[in-house]
Protein backbone atom coordinates (compact mmCIF):
# COMPACT_ATOMS: atom_id res chain seq x y z
CA UNK A 1 0.00 0.00 0.00
CA UNK A 2 2.82 2.44 0.53
CA UNK A 3 4.58 1.75 -2.45
CA UNK A 4 1.54 2.94 -4.20
CA UNK A 5 0.97 5.91 -2.50
CA UNK A 6 4.60 6.92 -3.04
CA UNK A 7 4.27 6.49 -6.78
CA UNK A 8 0.63 8.15 -6.76
CA UNK A 9 3.06 11.01 -5.30
CA UNK A 10 5.37 10.95 -8.08
CA UNK A 11 2.59 10.99 -10.92
CA UNK A 12 1.24 13.63 -8.79
CA UNK A 13 4.34 15.76 -9.04
CA UNK A 14 4.99 14.83 -12.75
CA UNK A 15 1.52 16.19 -13.94
CA UNK A 16 2.55 19.60 -11.19
CA UNK A 17 5.38 20.39 -12.58
CA UNK A 18 3.60 20.14 -16.58
CA UNK A 19 1.37 22.60 -15.31
CA UNK A 20 1.54 26.33 -16.33
CA UNK A 21 0.69 27.85 -13.16
CA UNK A 22 0.29 32.48 -13.66
CA UNK A 23 -0.40 35.07 -10.46
CA UNK A 24 -2.06 37.93 -11.81
CA UNK A 25 -2.18 41.31 -9.28
CA UNK A 26 -5.16 43.00 -8.69
CA UNK A 27 -4.36 46.33 -7.16
CA UNK A 28 -7.17 48.51 -6.22
CA UNK A 29 -6.41 51.49 -4.32
CA UNK A 30 -10.25 52.71 -1.68
CA UNK A 31 -10.32 56.46 -1.71
CA UNK A 32 -12.09 58.63 0.67
CA UNK A 33 -15.11 59.94 -1.24
CA UNK A 34 -16.06 63.38 -0.86
CA UNK A 35 -19.34 64.53 0.25
CA UNK A 36 -22.02 65.01 -1.82
CA UNK A 37 -25.45 67.00 -1.39
CA UNK A 38 -27.86 64.35 -2.78
CA UNK A 39 -28.87 61.19 -2.11
CA UNK A 40 -26.28 59.16 -4.63
CA UNK A 41 -26.76 55.31 -4.07
CA UNK A 42 -23.65 54.32 -3.40
CA UNK A 43 -21.02 51.94 -5.31
CA UNK A 44 -21.29 48.64 -3.94
CA UNK A 45 -17.52 47.73 -1.84
CA UNK A 46 -16.45 45.05 -4.20
CA UNK A 47 -16.99 46.79 -7.18
CA UNK A 48 -14.62 46.17 -10.09
CA UNK A 49 -13.04 43.06 -8.10
CA UNK A 50 -16.16 40.57 -8.43
CA UNK A 51 -15.59 41.19 -12.39
CA UNK A 52 -12.05 39.98 -11.96
CA UNK A 53 -12.77 37.30 -9.61
CA UNK A 54 -15.79 35.53 -12.06
CA UNK A 55 -13.31 35.96 -15.00
CA UNK A 56 -10.79 33.94 -13.60
CA UNK A 57 -13.07 31.34 -11.79
CA UNK A 58 -14.57 30.95 -14.94
CA UNK A 59 -10.94 30.56 -17.02
CA UNK A 60 -9.59 27.99 -14.56
CA UNK A 61 -12.45 25.31 -15.65
CA UNK A 62 -11.53 25.28 -18.72
CA UNK A 63 -7.72 26.04 -18.41
CA UNK A 64 -7.31 22.51 -16.71
CA UNK A 65 -7.99 20.54 -19.67
CA UNK A 66 -4.59 22.80 -20.49
CA UNK A 67 -2.94 22.34 -17.89
CA UNK A 68 -3.15 25.38 -16.89
CA UNK A 69 -4.13 27.43 -13.79
CA UNK A 70 -4.52 31.09 -12.65
CA UNK A 71 -4.38 32.58 -9.52
CA UNK A 72 -5.86 36.32 -8.30
CA UNK A 73 -3.42 38.18 -5.89
CA UNK A 74 -5.75 40.59 -4.41
CA UNK A 75 -4.17 43.92 -3.13
CA UNK A 76 -6.78 46.55 -1.61
CA UNK A 77 -6.02 49.52 0.42
CA UNK A 78 -6.01 53.39 1.13
CA UNK A 79 -2.31 53.41 1.55
CA UNK A 80 -0.89 54.29 -1.74
CA UNK A 81 3.21 53.29 -0.11
CA UNK A 82 1.54 50.26 0.34
CA UNK A 83 0.00 49.65 -3.00
CA UNK A 84 3.53 50.60 -4.35
CA UNK A 85 5.39 48.18 -2.27
CA UNK A 86 2.42 45.18 -3.19
CA UNK A 87 2.92 46.62 -6.78
CA UNK A 88 7.20 45.85 -6.95
CA UNK A 89 6.91 42.85 -4.22
CA UNK A 90 4.56 40.92 -7.03
CA UNK A 91 7.58 41.61 -10.23
CA UNK A 92 10.43 40.96 -7.88
CA UNK A 93 8.93 37.81 -7.19
CA UNK A 94 8.87 36.90 -10.45
CA UNK A 95 5.39 37.80 -11.36
CA UNK A 96 4.03 40.10 -14.78
CA UNK A 97 0.67 40.51 -14.86
CA UNK A 98 -0.90 43.19 -13.20
CA UNK A 99 -4.62 44.87 -13.28
CA UNK A 100 -4.94 48.29 -12.20
CA UNK A 101 -7.69 50.26 -10.55
CA UNK A 102 -5.88 52.73 -8.57
CA UNK A 103 -6.62 56.49 -9.04
CA UNK A 104 -4.21 58.47 -11.84
CA UNK A 105 -1.60 59.81 -9.45
CA UNK A 106 -0.64 56.65 -8.02
CA UNK A 107 -1.16 55.19 -11.74
CA UNK A 108 1.95 57.69 -13.38
CA UNK A 109 3.65 56.51 -10.36
CA UNK A 110 3.45 52.47 -10.92
CA UNK A 111 4.00 53.69 -14.74
CA UNK A 112 7.22 55.64 -13.95
CA UNK A 113 8.46 52.97 -11.85
CA UNK A 114 11.65 51.17 -13.32
CA UNK A 115 9.99 47.81 -12.42
CA UNK A 116 7.18 48.13 -14.26
CA UNK A 117 8.81 47.87 -17.50
CA UNK A 118 9.18 43.80 -16.39
CA UNK A 119 5.18 43.98 -16.19
CA UNK A 120 1.93 44.10 -18.65
CA UNK A 121 -0.47 46.00 -16.99
CA UNK A 122 -3.92 46.81 -17.71
CA UNK A 123 -5.70 50.21 -16.39
CA UNK A 124 -9.21 48.58 -15.63
CA UNK A 125 -10.58 51.89 -14.03
CA UNK A 126 -9.40 55.33 -15.25
CA UNK A 127 -10.82 57.15 -17.78
CA UNK A 128 -8.80 60.34 -18.04
CA UNK A 129 -8.08 60.83 -21.84
CA UNK A 130 -4.64 61.93 -21.09
CA UNK A 131 -3.07 58.59 -19.96
CA UNK A 132 -4.29 57.45 -23.34
CA UNK A 133 -2.41 60.02 -25.35
CA UNK A 134 0.69 60.61 -22.68
CA UNK A 135 1.80 57.08 -21.83
CA UNK A 136 1.61 55.24 -25.07
CA UNK A 137 3.35 52.36 -23.55
CA UNK A 138 4.33 48.98 -25.23
CA UNK A 139 2.94 47.15 -22.07
CA UNK A 140 0.48 49.37 -20.87
CA UNK A 141 -3.06 48.53 -21.57
CA UNK A 142 -6.87 50.66 -20.79
CA UNK A 143 -9.47 48.50 -20.80
CA UNK A 144 -11.96 51.23 -19.36
CA UNK A 145 -13.19 53.36 -21.78
CA UNK A 146 -11.82 56.67 -21.74
CA UNK A 147 -13.68 60.05 -21.56
CA UNK A 148 -13.00 60.76 -25.14
CA UNK A 149 -14.58 57.27 -26.21
CA UNK A 150 -17.88 57.95 -23.81
CA UNK A 151 -18.73 61.52 -25.24
CA UNK A 152 -17.47 60.65 -29.10
CA UNK A 153 -20.51 57.44 -28.49
CA UNK A 154 -22.84 60.06 -26.95
CA UNK A 155 -22.30 62.97 -29.27
CA UNK A 156 -22.51 60.35 -32.29
CA UNK A 157 -26.00 59.69 -31.67
CA UNK A 158 -27.07 63.31 -30.50
CA UNK A 159 -26.06 64.19 -34.24
CA UNK A 160 -27.58 61.60 -35.52
CA UNK A 161 -30.74 62.30 -34.11
CA UNK A 162 -30.07 66.27 -34.67
CA UNK A 163 -29.49 67.18 -30.76
CA UNK A 164 -26.96 69.53 -32.28
CA UNK A 165 -27.55 72.51 -30.08
CA UNK A 166 -26.22 71.84 -26.64
CA UNK A 167 -26.44 73.69 -23.12
CA UNK A 168 -23.39 72.10 -21.07
CA UNK A 169 -23.51 71.96 -16.97
CA UNK A 170 -20.90 70.88 -14.77
CA UNK A 171 -19.64 70.68 -11.54
CA UNK A 172 -16.33 72.27 -10.22
CA UNK A 173 -14.36 69.42 -9.23
CA UNK A 174 -11.15 68.39 -11.73
CA UNK A 175 -12.88 64.84 -12.71
CA UNK A 176 -16.23 67.32 -13.62
CA UNK A 177 -13.62 69.45 -15.71
CA UNK A 178 -12.22 66.48 -17.83
CA UNK A 179 -15.07 65.64 -18.76
CA UNK A 180 -16.25 69.04 -19.90
CA UNK A 181 -12.90 69.03 -21.66
CA UNK A 182 -13.48 65.79 -23.39
CA UNK A 183 -17.15 66.78 -24.05
CA UNK A 184 -16.23 69.77 -25.81
CA UNK A 185 -13.36 68.19 -27.64
CA UNK A 186 -16.24 65.70 -29.17
CA UNK A 187 -18.68 68.45 -30.24
CA UNK A 188 -16.40 69.89 -32.37
CA UNK A 189 -15.05 66.51 -33.85
CA UNK A 190 -18.86 66.00 -35.16
CA UNK A 191 -19.63 69.50 -35.53
CA UNK A 192 -22.11 70.01 -32.83
CA UNK A 193 -22.40 73.24 -30.88
CA UNK A 194 -22.42 74.43 -27.53
CA UNK A 195 -24.77 77.55 -27.19
CA UNK A 196 -24.70 78.06 -23.48
CA UNK A 197 -22.67 76.54 -20.85
CA UNK A 198 -22.60 77.13 -17.19
CA UNK A 199 -21.00 75.94 -13.66
CA UNK A 200 -23.50 74.57 -11.11
CA UNK A 201 -21.74 75.90 -7.41
CA UNK A 202 -22.66 73.61 -5.40
CA UNK A 203 -23.79 75.97 -2.40
CA UNK A 204 -27.44 74.50 -1.56
CA UNK A 205 -29.21 71.70 -0.99
CA UNK A 206 -30.86 71.25 -3.80
CA UNK A 207 -32.81 68.27 -2.87
CA UNK A 208 -35.23 71.01 -1.01
CA UNK A 209 -34.70 73.82 -3.66
CA UNK A 210 -34.52 71.64 -6.88
CA UNK A 211 -37.95 73.03 -8.17
CA UNK A 212 -36.39 76.44 -7.69
CA UNK A 213 -33.43 77.01 -8.61
CA UNK A 214 -33.25 75.30 -11.55
CA UNK A 215 -35.48 76.73 -14.00
CA UNK A 216 -33.73 79.60 -12.85
CA UNK A 217 -30.33 78.73 -13.42
CA UNK A 218 -31.58 77.24 -16.57
CA UNK A 219 -32.49 79.39 -18.27
CA UNK A 220 -31.20 80.29 -21.93
CA UNK A 221 -32.36 81.50 -25.35
CA UNK A 222 -33.27 77.48 -27.14
CA UNK A 223 -31.37 74.39 -26.89
CA UNK A 224 -31.76 70.34 -28.00
CA UNK A 225 -30.57 69.04 -25.07
CA UNK A 226 -28.83 69.82 -21.73
CA UNK A 227 -25.65 67.51 -21.42
CA UNK A 228 -24.10 67.49 -17.97
CA UNK A 229 -20.97 66.69 -16.33
CA UNK A 230 -21.36 65.59 -12.67
CA UNK A 231 -18.97 62.55 -11.85
CA UNK A 232 -19.93 62.65 -8.57
CA UNK A 233 -23.70 63.30 -8.73
CA UNK A 234 -23.43 66.50 -6.77
CA UNK A 235 -26.78 67.63 -8.35
CA UNK A 236 -27.49 66.28 -11.65
CA UNK A 237 -29.76 63.73 -10.67
CA UNK A 238 -31.78 66.66 -9.85
CA UNK A 239 -31.78 68.25 -13.14
CA UNK A 240 -34.50 66.19 -14.70
CA UNK A 241 -38.15 67.89 -15.16
CA UNK A 242 -36.36 70.86 -13.47
CA UNK A 243 -35.35 72.78 -16.45
CA UNK A 244 -36.61 76.04 -17.53
CA UNK A 245 -37.53 74.19 -21.12
CA UNK A 246 -38.52 71.08 -21.80
CA UNK A 247 -35.26 69.14 -23.04
CA UNK A 248 -33.88 66.16 -22.28
CA UNK A 249 -31.30 65.13 -20.49
CA UNK A 250 -27.63 63.10 -21.11
CA UNK A 251 -24.21 63.24 -19.94
CA UNK A 252 -23.20 61.71 -16.45
CA UNK A 253 -27.00 61.60 -15.30
CA UNK A 254 -29.98 60.70 -18.06
CA UNK A 255 -29.02 59.14 -21.31
CA UNK A 256 -25.35 57.98 -20.15
CA UNK A 257 -22.57 56.20 -22.77
CA UNK A 258 -20.91 52.97 -20.39
CA UNK A 259 -18.86 50.21 -21.66
CA UNK A 260 -21.91 47.63 -19.59
CA UNK A 261 -24.73 47.86 -17.94
CA UNK A 262 -27.67 45.64 -16.18
CA UNK A 263 -29.53 46.30 -19.43
CA UNK A 264 -27.75 44.71 -22.05
CA UNK A 265 -28.93 41.80 -22.98
CA UNK A 266 -27.77 40.35 -26.71
CA UNK A 267 -24.92 38.57 -27.65
CA UNK A 268 -24.91 36.18 -24.81
CA UNK A 269 -24.84 38.97 -22.44
CA UNK A 270 -27.88 37.87 -21.05
CA UNK A 271 -25.88 34.82 -19.72
CA UNK A 272 -23.40 36.55 -18.56
CA UNK A 273 -25.48 38.89 -16.60
CA UNK A 274 -26.54 36.09 -14.86
CA UNK A 275 -23.81 34.33 -14.11
CA UNK A 276 -22.63 37.04 -12.41
CA UNK A 277 -25.22 38.09 -10.20
CA UNK A 278 -25.64 34.45 -9.11
CA UNK A 279 -21.75 34.70 -8.07
CA UNK A 280 -21.98 38.28 -7.13
CA UNK A 281 -25.59 38.60 -5.33
CA UNK A 282 -25.83 42.45 -7.61
CA UNK A 283 -25.58 43.96 -11.12
CA UNK A 284 -22.89 43.73 -13.22
CA UNK A 285 -21.78 46.98 -13.80
CA UNK A 286 -19.37 48.87 -16.11
CA UNK A 287 -16.27 48.57 -13.44
CA UNK A 288 -16.93 44.97 -13.17
CA UNK A 289 -16.97 44.36 -17.10
CA UNK A 290 -13.51 46.28 -17.48
CA UNK A 291 -11.42 44.29 -14.73
CA UNK A 292 -13.24 41.06 -16.28
CA UNK A 293 -12.30 42.32 -20.02
CA UNK A 294 -8.50 42.70 -18.41
CA UNK A 295 -8.49 39.61 -16.71
CA UNK A 296 -9.33 37.85 -19.91
CA UNK A 297 -7.42 39.22 -21.82
CA UNK A 298 -4.77 38.17 -19.77
CA UNK A 299 -5.64 34.84 -20.01
CA UNK A 300 -6.49 34.94 -23.38
CA UNK A 301 -2.97 35.78 -24.53
CA UNK A 302 -1.61 33.09 -21.98
CA UNK A 303 -3.74 30.47 -23.38
CA UNK A 304 -2.94 30.94 -26.61
CA UNK A 305 0.89 31.24 -26.15
CA UNK A 306 0.63 28.35 -23.64
CA UNK A 307 4.05 30.44 -22.01
CA UNK A 308 3.68 33.46 -19.11
CA UNK A 309 6.24 34.58 -21.04
CA UNK A 310 5.88 38.55 -20.85
CA UNK A 311 7.74 39.76 -24.49
CA UNK A 312 5.35 36.47 -26.22
CA UNK A 313 1.89 37.71 -24.92
CA UNK A 314 3.13 41.10 -25.47
CA UNK A 315 3.60 40.22 -28.80
CA UNK A 316 0.48 38.26 -29.36
CA UNK A 317 -1.62 40.76 -27.98
CA UNK A 318 -0.21 43.63 -30.14
CA UNK A 319 -0.44 41.25 -33.23
CA UNK A 320 -3.58 40.75 -35.35
CA UNK A 321 -3.87 37.24 -34.32
CA UNK A 322 -5.31 38.49 -30.96
CA UNK A 323 -9.09 39.43 -30.13
CA UNK A 324 -11.92 39.20 -27.65
CA UNK A 325 -14.87 37.60 -27.20
CA UNK A 326 -16.69 39.77 -25.06
CA UNK A 327 -20.25 39.77 -25.56
CA UNK A 328 -20.05 43.06 -27.73
CA UNK A 329 -21.67 41.51 -31.10
CA UNK A 330 -18.30 41.72 -32.34
CA UNK A 331 -14.37 40.65 -31.41
CA UNK A 332 -12.54 43.58 -29.99
CA UNK A 333 -8.87 44.60 -29.37
CA UNK A 334 -6.57 47.21 -28.58
CA UNK A 335 -5.12 49.92 -30.30
CA UNK A 336 -1.34 49.97 -31.10
CA UNK A 337 -1.21 53.32 -30.68
CA UNK A 338 -1.91 53.92 -27.51
CA UNK A 339 -3.07 50.53 -25.66
CA UNK A 340 -6.80 51.15 -25.20
CA UNK A 341 -9.20 48.26 -25.80
CA UNK A 342 -11.71 48.96 -28.88
CA UNK A 343 -15.28 48.43 -27.86
CA UNK A 344 -18.78 49.69 -28.76
CA UNK A 345 -19.91 52.21 -26.20
CA UNK A 346 -23.68 51.80 -24.81
CA UNK A 347 -26.18 54.50 -24.15
CA UNK A 348 -28.43 53.92 -21.44
CA UNK A 349 -31.15 55.00 -19.16
CA UNK A 350 -31.58 53.51 -15.86
CA UNK A 351 -33.83 50.58 -16.67
CA UNK A 352 -33.33 50.53 -21.48
CA UNK A 353 -30.36 50.36 -23.77
CA UNK A 354 -31.39 53.59 -25.81
CA UNK A 355 -28.83 52.66 -28.93
CA UNK A 356 -24.86 51.61 -29.29
CA UNK A 357 -22.52 53.57 -30.80
CA UNK A 358 -20.56 53.56 -32.98
CA UNK A 359 -23.11 55.04 -35.51
CA UNK A 360 -24.33 53.53 -38.54
CA UNK A 361 -22.99 56.51 -41.23
CA UNK A 362 -19.46 57.12 -38.71
CA UNK A 363 -17.03 56.03 -41.16
CA UNK A 364 -13.29 54.70 -40.47
CA UNK A 365 -10.82 53.61 -43.12
CA UNK A 366 -9.95 50.67 -40.34
CA UNK A 367 -12.86 50.06 -38.56
CA UNK A 368 -15.80 52.11 -37.24
CA UNK A 369 -15.01 51.36 -34.02
CA UNK A 370 -11.68 53.95 -34.10
CA UNK A 371 -14.34 56.60 -34.68
CA UNK A 372 -14.60 56.20 -30.84
CA UNK A 373 -11.80 58.02 -28.58
CA UNK A 374 -8.06 59.27 -29.47
CA UNK A 375 -7.26 59.14 -32.93
CA UNK A 376 -3.38 58.66 -33.85
CA UNK A 377 -2.75 62.26 -34.40
CA UNK A 378 -3.96 63.24 -31.22
CA UNK A 379 -1.09 61.40 -29.52
CA UNK A 380 1.38 63.44 -27.45
CA UNK A 381 3.50 60.98 -26.69
CA UNK A 382 5.43 58.50 -29.35
CA UNK A 383 7.25 54.52 -28.64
Amino acid sequence: MRRVIIVFLFLLGLVNANNLEVNILYLEQKIEKPPVLSNVIEDPEDLGLKGAQIAVKDSNKSARFLKQHFNLIEKISYDKAELKKNFEEFINNGNSYIVLNVEDDLLKELLENPLSKKALMINASSPTTSLRQNYCLPNFFHTAPSNAMLYDGLVQFLVKRDFKDIFLISGENQKDKEIVKDIKRSVKKFNAKIVKEKVWDNNSDIRRKANSEFPVFTQANDYDLIVLADHYGDFGEFMYFNTWLPRPIAGTQGLTPTAWHKVIEAWGAAQMQSRFEKFSNRWMQSKDYTNWTAIRSIIGAITKTNTADLKTNLDYIHSDKFDLAAYMGRKISFRNYNGQLRMPISLVQPRALITTSPQEGFLHPTTDLDTLGIAPFEMECKK
